[in-house]
């Protein structure tokens, strides 16, 4: 592993650290640890594709603090990336412009987008609506903007799912969770079949054996999940700790949402359930339950998976 990898992965645990429930790292602190860690490592990193969603990261980090000037800085590392190399200059100068506009300075921006218009007259246009209207309020021939649309995705209008055992298990802030209703397709709905109707009843009303049960089978499965991610010492207390009890998965885990199969088993529907874990960020947890029985663990995707059901008809 090359130097340049090594600080990089350090970074990446940094930030990972940051990201768990239990965390009281501050946004000062990740700037203060990355901007010391970037200067450590050698050129090599301007090929680690980790190291470009870093600066990144650092671009939005100085947004935040309104500091336009290491929001610049960054934007510049972000440019000597050989991933960045990959894109259209357009396309480096529209988000540059938004950077800029974002972080309060409009000169600068205005100038970006009319690099960016100048080599693509059209790309400005079909990007965020904050950028184009401001950019089409300064220049010589504004264009027509009463026909575009902007789109916004509608949930579908459901009863509320209340889980105040759940809420208070997790420590979570509202006791409403999200879900999605599914058809035989597996497309959302806003027409419930009755066995629908059940399951969602069911889950509500024995919402703490089903998630002592969700539980009690996960821990049952830890110590071989352990095994498979081999956290070492020193990460493994904040990632993936010894558990003795469910109690402990309250600061590992947190619920990211229902799905309600079109799965039909004894007048009762499948239901998958994601959660984010500690211990595996990017690809979550899943869990495909019918009533208060767990059928499959795996990674987020099982819970909106209907083999995981249908294997259990």
């Amino acid at each position: 592993m090359s130097d340049a990898e090594k600080i990089i992965n350090e970074i990446n645990i940094f930030l990972e650290k940051s990201m768990l429930k239990t965390s009281q790292i501050t946004k000062e602190e990740i700037i203060d640890f990355i901007e010391k860690k970037w200067a450590e490592a050698d050129e090599e990193k301007y090929e680690n594709y980790s190291a470009y969603i870093i600066s990144s990261r650092m671009i939005h980090e100085y947004m935040w603090k309104k500091d336009f000037g290491n929001m610049m800085r960054w934007m510049e590392i972000l440019n000597l990336h050989n991933a960045s190399k990959n894109n259209p200059s357009y396309f480096r100068h529209y988000y540059a412009g938004k950077c800029c506009l974002e972080c309060g300075n409009e000169e600068k921006a205005l100038e970006y987008f009319n690099l960016c218009y100048t080599e693509n007259a059209d790309y400005i246009f079909s990007q965020d609506s904050f950028c184009y209207e401001f950019f089409n309020r300064h220049i010589e021939h504004p264009r027509d903007l009463s026909h575009k649309e902007i789109k916004e995705y509608e949930s579908a209008d459901y009863t509320p799912l209340k889980l105040e055992y759940w809420q208070s298990f997790f420590n979570e802030d509202d006791d409403e969770f999200d879900y999605e209703i599914w058809d035989e397709n597996d497309e959302y709905t806003d027409e419930p079949t009755q066995e629908q109707h059940n399951g969602f009843d069911y889950l509500q009303i024995n919402q703490k054996m089903i998630l002592e049960n969700i539980l009690s089978e996960l821990l049952k499965k830890y110590t071989e999940l352990q095994k498979i991610y081999n956290y070492p010492e020193e990460d493994k207390v904040d990632f993936m700790p010894d558990l003795n009890n469910i109690q402990g998965f309250a600061n590992l885990l947190s619920p990211n949402g229902f799905y309600i199969t079109s799965v039909i088993k004894n007048n009762h529907p499948y239901i998958g359930i994601s959660f984010s874990c500690s211990w595996d960020g990017e690809h979550g947890l899943g869990i495909m339950t019918h009533k208060n029985k767990v059928i499959e663990i795996g990674e987020a995707d099982v819970a909106f998976s209907s083999w995981a059901a249908e294997d259990d008809l």
